[in-house]
């Protein structure tokens, strides 16, 4: 049984594709002041239907899942469970892509340079 298992998870490696996006850079609202936040995002995608060609309709789906969550949220384990989630079911239904995985190497959260300058000027003031 151990052994069929182990054949099914090398077929599965052997037959997927990946594609890394090193650095995807978007601005998301701040739950909590409404503000806005950037974020500089590195994700790994793996799966059968991923691969070079796909890519524009990969980066859509990333974009279209990070664009329906709050900074904060993203920062939670369960945000980031949520953001995997959500891109697998949006590559699927959207462009019929059949992702396996989605690895979140790297998240980072700053204020927008507009906001700090604002608040910047507020303090000499």
């Amino acid at each position: 049984m151990k052994f069929f298992a182990f054949l099914s998870l090398l077929s599965l490696f052997l037959f997927s594709g990946e594609i890394r996006f090193d650095s995807i850079k978007t601005t998301l609202l701040s739950q909590r002041d409404n503000k806005p936040v950037n974020v500089d995002i590195s994700i790994v995608l793996q799966g059968r239907d991923v691969d070079k060609k796909s890519e524009d309709q990969l980066m859509d789906a990333l974009q279209t899942a990070l664009g329906s969550m709050s900074a904060e949220k993203l920062l939670t384990a369960q945000g980031k469970q949520a953001l995997k989630k959500r891109v697998i079911e949006l590559a699927d239904k959207e462009y019929g892509l059949e992702v396996d995985f989605v690895y979140i190497k790297n998240v980072r959260i700053e204020l927008c340079t507009l906001e700090k300058i604002r608040e910047i000027l507020k303090g000499r003031l």
